[in-house]
């Protein structure tokens, strides 16, 4: 049997690094992008509110993962449930929000497929051992 509360934990302090790696190289890229490629988001306003629109994804993804891995090492750590549970409703933002980094942008580079493609397989390991863990954690005791 697996143990889903070491294998969540592991995953989360994976994550907790990659994260700030992530979150450092997907900010400089899109400075680098709005700075080098300037051409394609200043062709019309269109595509200047879609400039913002990244930048407004890439920081609402930043305090929504931050508190996602927050909430999974504070319930994993002391065996909580409700912590956990907040941190895996709080994994279908942060897929959508990585998502639209990989998809919605106007210019996507190819180390963004890559990072992003990495980001999402670790939320879906992250979400399912989280689910495991919980229902673990929601199970009756069993006294045998």
């Amino acid at each position: 049997m697996v143990n889903s509360s070491l294998a969540y934990e592991i995953l989360l302090y994976i994550n907790s690094f990659y994260f700030g790696l992530f979150a450092t190289c997907e900010l400089g890229t899109l400075i680098l992008k709005s700075v080098l490629i300037g051409g394609k988001y200043d062709d019309s306003e269109n595509n200047r509110t879609r400039l913002g629109q990244d930048y407004g994804v890439l920081v609402a993804l930043f305090i929504i993962e931050a508190a996602r891995l927050f909430l999974g090492r504070k319930g994993s750590l002391s065996e909580r449930d409700v912590p956990v549970l907040f941190s895996v409703l709080l994994t279908v933002p942060s897929i959508i929000g990585v998502l639209y980094l990989l998809t919605g942008q106007v210019v996507v580079l190819r180390i963004e497929y890559i990072w992003c493609t990495l980001m999402l397989c670790i939320q879906s390991l992250e979400f399912i051992f989280a689910s495991m863990f919980i229902v673990t954690m929601c199970r009756a005791p069993s006294y045998d």
